[in-house]
């Protein structure tokens, strides 16, 4: 949230192939976190790091007017990696 619109900007003036390969590398690295998390059964098989991005991204613009943005987003990131229901 704190950094919305510092890929853009960084991005002006760049060849358009550093996007990419920036890209590249997040999806690179989540992927094998989550192939290892997968073998130690801590993630379902369906979970893929572009829908990971995708929740993240949903929760940073759904609380980027909030009074306490930083906090409400990590409160919903735990939501969505916890569930709602009581242990």
């Amino acid at each position: 949230m704190t950094n919305r619109g510092l890929a853009a900007s960084l991005m002006r003036d760049a060849d358009p192939a550093l996007g990419e390969a920036c890209h590249d590398m997040i999806t690179n690295a989540g992927d094998d976190l989550l192939s290892r998390a997968r073998a130690a059964g801590a993630v379902r098989p369906e979970i893929t790091v572009n829908r990971l991005l995708k929740l993240v991204g949903a929760i940073a613009m759904a609380t980027e007017q909030d009074v306490d943005g930083p906090a409400e987003a990590d409160l919903l990131l735990a939501i969505a990696v916890d569930g709602v229901r009581t242990r």
